[in-house]
C-alpha cells in the first residue's frame, strides 16, 4: 500500500493508458537509490572517502548528472540495494483522487514565494501497491535516514519563515508514524531534487564545487500547496 498524505504529481500531468492515470515505476525506484546513496555514504567512510577523492582531484568543472552517475554505481557495486526489487511498472492512480491545484514555488534562499502555477496532483490511497525485496529491512533503514536528512534540511532552510510548521508535522510523522517514507514525484524545480544530499553532508566536497566550479549543489526551492496547506510529495508504504 502507498498513501500518498502529501499530494504528488508528475510533471504537469500525470501519464495515461487505457487502464487510467499512473506514475511510472522509476519514479520510486529514485526516490529508493536516492536514499541509499545518502544512507551509504553516510554509513560507509570509503564511500565518502571516495566521494572526496573525486571531487577535490577534479581540475575541471565536473557535470553534476555525470559526476552522480558515477558515485551511484560505486555505491550500488558494493551495496547491491536493488537486486531482486520488484514494483510494478505502472502504478494505477484513482481518478477521484486527482485535481489540478496551484503550486507555489518557495525560493529557499529569498525566503519567499516567486512563482504560482498548475499542477496536476494525487492524494489518496493506492492499495495494490507493494514493495517487494530480500533486502527490504535494508531499504526501510536507508528509507528513513535520508527522510530525516532531508526533512532535516528543509527546516533549516525554512526556519522563520511561514512554512516553518509544516516541515515540523513532516519530521514529526517521519519519526513516530509512518512505516517507510518515500518523497516522490515533483516536489522541487530542482533537476536532481535529492539525488545528491550525500553532498550536502560533506563539507570539503560541498566548498569545492562552490568555491572552484561555483556550482551550489543545495535545492533552490519547494513547492507547495496553498489549498492543502503542504508541501508536495511526502508518502508513506506499508508493507
Amino acid at each position: 500500500m502507498l498513501i500518498a498524505w502529501n499530494a504528488i504529481s508528475y510533471k504537469d500531468e500525470f501519464l495515461r493508458d487505457d487502464l487510467g492515470p499512473y506514475l511510472p515505476k522509476n519514479e520510486i525506484v529514485e526516490a529508493i537509490e536516492s536514499a541509499a546513496l545518502f544512507y551509504y555514504i553516510k554509513k560507509d567512510k570509503s564511500l565518502e572517502n571516495l566521494v572526496k577523492k573525486i571531487i577535490l582531484s577534479a581540475d575541471t568543472k565536473p557535470k553534476i548528472k555525470s559526476l552522480a552517475k558515477d558515485i551511484k554505481k560505486a555505491v550500488f557495486k558494493k551495496h547491491p540495494l536493488l537486486e531482486g526489487l520488484e514494483l510494478p511498472d505502472r502504478i494505477y492512480l484513482d481518478e477521484n483522487g486527482i485535481e489540478r491545484v496551484y503550486v507555489e514555488k518557495f525560493d529557499l534562499e529569498k525566503k519567499e514565494f516567486t512563482s504560482r502555477f498548475e499542477k496536476e496532483v494525487f492524494k489518496g490511497v493506492i492499495e495494490d501497491f507493494t514493495i517487494s525485496s530480500p533486502n527490504l529491512i535494508h531499504i526501510k533503514t536507508a528509507l528513513l535516514s535520508f527522510a530525516r536528512g532531508l526533512a532535516e534540511y528543509e527546516h533549516k532552510a525554512l526556519e522563520g519563515t511561514v512554512l516553518e510548521p509544516y516541515i515540523t508535522d513532516i519530521q514529526n510523522k517521519i519519526a513516530n508514524e509512518w512505516e517507510m517514507t518515500l518523497r516522490v514525484g515533483e516536489w522541487t524545480t530542482t533537476p536532481y531534487k535529492g539525488d545528491l544530499l550525500f553532498f550536502w553532508r560533506i563539507k570539503e566536497a560541498r566548498e569545492k564545487l562552490l568555491k572552484s566550479f561555483n556550482i551550489d549543489i543545495a535545492p533552490k526551492d519547494i513547492l507547495f500547496i496553498p489549498k492543502y496547506k503542504e508541501f508536495l510529495g511526502w508518502c508513506e508504504a506499508k508493507s
